[in-house]
């Protein structure tokens, strides 16, 4: 009597593939790495091995001023964050598999490429390169030249110091169009000068009472706010008062130079355009 044993059929890479794609993702067995995703009925279809988009933040980056992409508050030219100018744009992502099982919403996968060449050609050093000239002309991709400059003004005279005195209002316009997010005070110490109003093209941005200097002092951590811009057809105008406290180390009946500083973005010419 002939026996004959069970030969179990050969299962290749592929057929192993089609079987679990999201294990083969996972040992890395084809690209991706967003297996088992299901996209909100708000969102288009998208395939299997496609990643989530990373956010990418960098001077003139698509996100813009108050992108709701951060919340109330954020902004990507926030110093605190360590945001660096025109990070490097992402390298496209290969498709799935040709083997890969579809997605029910998107039932041709696109296919991957054959071949990735290691010559200058490839995605990542197109991308390589495209990041390291941003951090030369972050504008270059941009119709609108964006920097982030500094726009500083004093009130007309000095004040004496331990000479208590209204400082009065002062004003200033800028020769260039600029959003301040960061507001500097060169108060040494508390209660040495009172803000009453800081104006930007005519809005008062100090929407309760009067403010001690020393809180926008440059040795202050997480101040940060986001005022209108202010263009060069508009003024920047506050008002203050001198209490005549004498700081430690500085000396009585000298003149002393009050200074309010606005920083943030700001087109590289007068005026805003595109």
């Amino acid at each position: 009597m002939n026996m004959h044993l069970y030969t179990p059929p050969r299962v290749d890479m592929t057929e192993m593939v089609r079987r679990d794609t999201g294990l083969a993702a996972l040992i890395g067995a084809i690209p991706g790495h967003n297996f088992g995703y299901a996209p909100p009925s708000s969102m288009a279809p998208r395939s299997y091995g496609m990643p989530m988009a990373r956010p990418r933040v960098g001077f003139g980056d698509e996100y813009g001023f108050g992108s709701p992409q951060y919340g109330f508050g954020f902004s990507p030219f926030d110093p605190a964050m360590n945001v660096g100018f025109g990070a490097p744009p992402m390298a496209p992502h290969p498709a799935a598999h040709p083997h890969a099982r579809p997605h029910p919403h998107h039932p041709h996968p696109h296919h991957a490429p054959a071949h990735h060449p290691s010559h200058p050609a490839h995605p990542h050093f197109n991308s390589s390169t495209e990041g390291r000239t941003l951090l030369l002309d972050p504008n270059r991709n941009s119709t609108v030249k964006v920097e982030r400059y500094s726009f500083s003004f004093s009130p007309v005279a000095a004040m004496v110091l331990t000479v208590a005195s209204n400082q009065g209002t002062y004003t200033q316009q800028p020769s260039a169009s600029i959003k301040g997010q960061r507001v500097v005070m060169n108060a040494p110490q508390e209660n040495f000068v009172f803000v009453q109003s800081l104006q930007i093209a005519n809005v008062n941005v100090i929407v309760g009472g009067q403010e001690d200097a020393n809180t926008y002092s440059g040795r202050s951590q997480g101040v940060m706010l986001d005022l209108p811009r202010l263009d060069p057809q508009n003024r920047a105008t506050a008002s203050s008062n001198y209490t005549g406290s004498l700081p430690p180390g500085f000396t009585a009946n000298v003149s002393y130079i009050f200074v309010v500083t606005l920083q943030g973005p700001s087109t590289l010419a007068g005026g805003y355009g595109q």
